[in-house]
């Protein structure tokens, strides 16, 4: 009942949790450590299945009477310790999953996982020391125009060798947008999230980004995504526009 999967950035772990919730009919608990402050694939699940519940650091205890009666998923980040979280891993008696890119081997999951999954085929591997760089832009609505330019620039390297990009985004129409990209492979468009559009001031919910990369200007990509923000003064009048759209549109 309870499952632990790991992999490196890309593999398709959140994917791949996706379609398990998808299958089953019993309650599920999701629980990804040390990923609260920039809680992506949280959201990205959530609003997939309403009924999920998400544990946040601190409630591992949870895990235990959960398994009991619900299916339970460990996401394990790529960047987190296996070892710090092995003594819960033992105590939760969990299966252990690793996904898996055909092209990489040795990557030490391997010897870690009771199971492995193929994962995404993509390019891995980046020519310099791996970095990360998340950002929280939760309240902020963005102009999608720009957002769009900034994401084709992101993608053809303007900010640095990119590996593994995602994000959550709110923009104009009051949608929640989300975005993937991988090296090697074609972008995907971006993806409205299944939750209400909000158009009543600024949004009270999560949103925000985390880039794996190398050589990443981390400046300049903060700076560009502060440019594609809506001002506060024209936040309500957008807001409004949307709504007599919607008006004419049921009348």
């Amino acid at each position: 009942m309870i499952t632990a999967i790991a992999g490196l950035p890309g593999s398709g772990k959140t994917h791949w949790i996706r379609e398990q919730i998808a299958k089953t009919t019993l309650p599920v608990l999701y629980f990804s450590p040390q990923t609260d402050s920039v809680p992506i694939d949280a959201t990205y699940l959530q609003s997939e299945f309403p009924n999920l519940l998400v544990l946040s650091s601190g409630e591992e205890d949870k895990l235990f009477t959960a398994a009991k009666e619900s299916r339970v998923y460990l996401e394990l980040p790529w960047y987190l310790d296996l070892s710090a979280i092995e003594p819960l891993l033992q105590q939760l008696d969990c299966h252990r999953v690793a996904m898996m890119s055909q092209a990489l081997q040795n990557t030490g999951f391997e010897a870690w996982a009771d199971e492995v999954i193929p994962g995404n085929n993509y390019e891995a591997r980046i020519n310099g020391q791996i970095q990360i760089h998340r950002g929280v832009l939760s309240g902020e609505i963005l102009d999608f125009a720009s957002l769009s330019v900034f994401w084709y620039e992101l993608i053809c390297g303007a900010y640095g060798e990119i590996s593994r990009v995602k994000g959550i985004f709110e923009i104009a129409d009051g949608q929640c947008i989300y975005g993937k990209v991988l090296k090697g492979i074609p972008p995907q468009e971006f993806e409205a999230l299944n939750l209400p559009v909000w158009l009543e001031g600024r949004p009270q919910r999560f949103s925000g980004f985390e880039i794996v990369g190398c050589n990443l200007d981390k400046e300049e990509i903060s700076q560009t995504l502060q440019d594609c923000l809506i001002p506060e003064a024209a936040i309500a009048h957008y807001q409004q526009q949307v709504k007599e759209s919607l008006e004419e549109v049921q009348v």
